[in-house]
């Protein structure tokens, strides 16, 4: 039997609110995924009633270490593991299935089963913001999404029709949607119904209810976004952002959007119910965002009801009282640690390629796919002259232009249809930008993407 908790009502872990679900049950055994390692207490508590808990996670061992009433435990960040500890809860927990089909001398029907399960784990992968500069994590997503594209779940046919998935349709369409139901819900029934379910109609009811929540997600997000980079000034070093329009499905995306563009650490806090708050932070490019919490509750013990996470991203749970006085403590924090570091925000590149843009160059890049988190689509920075500029698309908010003699494409390049130009007509500009394969009329040309313009230094 499996069970799901409440995101907002039961929390992230083995809570004790889930933890009264796994009584009412009633099992012999509890295998977590991508939980329970810092849930002592509550898998204690489970042991003391005579039920087996096995911890299948990826996050950080808690200073007091591994869980000792858990009968196993399964996570390559121990010190005792030899593993890759860069791979996704999704994975141990398949890698687990894997080693007992082993152990059970499964067939080899059986075996071919389980590893076409790798498309449920390729997606995880992805949307877990895990690196693809992993061996195992590239073979993980690069296999799943062979087994995703042969289109044998019903899922995989209705999402993507006749489109061919890659770690973008996993990361911008698919994992969105699946996410939107817990995100605003609370619940992550329909998005399960919608990966397991043999049922095309009910694998299409369930995808077109899990769109319509992330189109409702989309809405709210970007209402949050706008009400919190109002309050923020660019002499900070941390943002903690705490409002009670704030959602706490939600904030996680919008914490990431605001270190991304602001290049520092980023905790978003909302309202849960009971006068509770829960945080959830991006770690920006500077900060290892777990330590960070870890060393405040050395300091400030008794404000933190619990925390966890990872150098990249961070969760928390305080009581509403205590929410200015770790807006304050926190950032005195963080800027102690950053304190001599220079924290401008920077974009990696990987140089220019001057002569040698063309379509050879765009399928040698092609043949290192997966590209993705730790493992970047490569990005290039030439200086090129920009003409043939017009805005296109529906919403009049892009650029297309040619940069010399290559057609290029600047999606989002204005804010609204009546903004200024970032550049103008016959001007020398420095781009930013990735190769792409434009594909018309069974012709296939290259077309450059960009992602940033600025001006040639002088």
């Amino acid at each position: 039997m499996r069970l799901t908790g409440h995101r907002v009502k039961d929390g992230y872990g083995l809570t004790e609110s889930v933890s009264e679900k796994i009584f009412g049950l009633n099992p012999n055994l509890v295998i977590t995924a991508d939980a329970g390692i810092s849930d002592e207490q509550m898998i204690e508590k489970l042991s003391d009633a005579g039920i087996d808990v096995i911890v299948t996670d990826h996050h950080l061992i808690p200073v007091e270490g591994i869980p000792k009433a858990a009968v196993a435990v399964i996570d390559p960040q121990q010190e005792i593991c030899s593993y890759d500890s860069k791979i996704a809860g999704c994975g141990v927990a398949w890698l687990l299935m894997t080693a007992v089909a082993q152990k059970l001398c499964a067939t080899q029907e059986q075996k071919q089963v389980l590893h076409q399960m790798l498309d449920y784990v390729a997606l995880g992968t992805v949307a877990d913001l895990v690196s693809l500069d992993s061996v195992t994590n590239r073979y993980f997503v690069k296999k799943g999404l062979e087994f995703m594209n042969q289109k044998r779940r019903p899922c995989w046919q209705i999402a993507l029709n006749e489109k061919i998935a890659g770690v973008g349709d996993l990361g911008f369409q698919i994992g969105p949607r699946v996410n939107a139901s817990s995100r605003m819900t609370g619940r992550a029934d329909t998005a399960i119904d919608f990966l397991i379910s043999e049922d095309p109609d009910q694998v299409t009811c369930s995808y077109e209810f899990l769109d319509q929540q992330n189109r409702k997600r989309q809405s709210i997000e970007n209402k949050i976004l706008t009400e919190a980079q109002k309050s923020v000034t660019r002499k900070e070093s941390v943002i903690v952002y705490y409002s009670a329009e704030n959602h706490a499905g939600i904030q996680g995306i919008v914490a990431g959007k605001l270190a991304e563009e602001y290049g520092i650490p980023c905790i978003m806090l909302a309202d849960v119910g009971n006068d509770i708050v829960a945080g959830s932070g991006r770690a920006g490019q500077f900060l290892h965002l777990k330590d960070a919490l870890a060393t405040f509750n050395e300091k400030h013990p008794g404000i933190l009801m619990s925390y966890g996470g990872h150098k990249a991203a961070a969760g928390l749970k305080l009581h509403k009282n205590h929410v200015e006085i770790f807006q304050h403590k926190f950032c005195e924090l963080v800027r102690q640690q950053l304190k001599g570091q220079d924290i401008t925000p920077y974009k990696s590149t990987d140089g220019a390629l001057n002569g040698f843009i063309n379509l050879e160059t765009y399928f040698q890049i092609e043949k290192l796919k997966p590209f993705g988190m730790g493992f970047p689509t490569p990005l290039f920075y030439d200086e090129m002259i920009a003409t043939r500029i017009r805005v296109i698309g529906r919403t009049r908010n892009h650029l297309s232009m040619m940069l010399d003699n290559h057609k290029a494409v600047f999606f989002n390049a204005l804010e609204t249809p009546d903004s200024p130009w970032p550049v103008n007509e016959g001007e020398s500009i420095c781009a930013l930008y990735t190769l792409n394969l434009n594909e018309w009329m069974g012709q296939k040309n290259l077309q450059l993407i960009i992602r940033e313009i600025t001006k040639p230094e002088q």
